[in-house]
C-alpha cells in the first residue's frame, strides 16, 4: 500500500500541474467576458482589424475576446482539453507553444484576414489541435498518439470550420482558423525533439545481435584444446 501511494502521488501532482494554466486561461476569458457585459464599450474593438494598425492590439486580446455565452462556452471546454493535453505531455517547453500559436495565428491573421473585427481562440484551440495531430504523424509516439485520437474523436469536426460556405448567417473567421492550423503544424515541426519521444528499439536490437553474433564466433576458439 506505501509504494502503490508513493507512485500515484507524482501523477496526481502532474495532472493538477497541466489543469493549472489552462484553467486559468480559462477563468481570465471568463472575467472579461463578464466585465463586457456591464461596461459600455464594445470589446470587439480590442480584436484583431487586418491591415489595420490600430489592429495590431487585437494580437494580444483577440484570443481573450468572446462573442456570446455560446462561443465562449465551446471555446472554454476545447481549451481545457487541448490545454491539458499540451502542459502534461510537453511539461516545460507548453509555455512556449502555447504562445508560439497564440501571437503567431494572431499575427498571420492581421495580414492574412478579410477586413473587420476577429475575436475569439478559435486560433489558438486549432493550433493546438493540428500540434497534435502533426506530431503524432511525425514521432509515432504512443501517448501523443493516443491524446490525437481522442481529440480527434471529440474535437475532428472542427475541419468544417475551413469552411465558411457551411454555416451561412455566421461570421466565423475562417483565416483565422486557417493562420492558428498553420502556426500548431509549424510548431510540431519545430518542437519535433521535445515532450515524448519514440523508443529506439531498432537500435537496440541491433546491439544485442551483434553481442549475440560475437559471442557465436568466440565460442568454437574458447572450447579448443592446446
Amino acid at each position: 500500500m506505501i509504494n502503490s501511494q508513493r507512485h500515484s502521488h507524482p501523477d496526481k501532482k502532474e495532472i493538477i500541474k497541466a489543469v493549472f494554466f489552462p484553467l486559468g486561461f480559462i477563468i481570465v476569458i471568463w472575467i472579461i467576458y463578464v466585465f463586457g457585459l456591464f461596461i459600455p464599450f464594445d470589446m470587439a474593438l480590442l480584436g484583431i482589424h487586418p491591415l489595420n494598425p490600430k489592429g495590431l492590439i487585437g494580437i494580444i486580446f483577440a484570443p481573450l475576446i468572446h462573442l456570446d455565452f455560446d462561443h465562449i462556452s465551446s471555446n472554454s471546454t476545447s481549451l481545457l482539453v487541448l490545454g491539458f493535453g499540451l502542459f502534461f505531455l510537453y511539461k516545460r517547453k507548453a509555455i512556449s507553444i502555447f504562445f508560439f500559436i497564440y501571437f503567431a495565428s494572431g499575427f498571420w491573421g492581421w495580414f492574412f484576414a478579410r477586413g473587420g473585427y476577429h475575436i475569439g481562440a478559435s486560433g489558438l484551440i486549432y493550433g493546438m489541435f493540428f500540434f497534435f495531430i502533426t506530431s503524432a504523424l511525425l514521432k509515432r509516439e504512443r501517448s501523443i498518439i493516443a491524446f490525437s485520437l481522442i481529440i480527434t474523436f471529440l474535437y475532428g469536426a472542427i475541419v468544417w470550420g475551413f469552411f465558411p460556405e457551411f454555416f451561412p448567417g455566421k461570421n466565423i473567421s475562417w483565416e483565422i482558423h486557417t493562420t492558428g492550423a498553420l502556426a500548431g503544424v509549424i510548431a510540431a515541426f519545430y518542437f519535433k525533439k521535445e515532450g515524448p519521444q519514440k523508443p529506439e528499439f531498432f537500435s537496440d536490437e541491433e546491439d544485442d545481435e551483434n553481442e549475440d553474433e560475437n559471442a557465436y564466433w568466440k565460442s568454437p576458439n574458447q572450447n579448443q584444446t592446446p
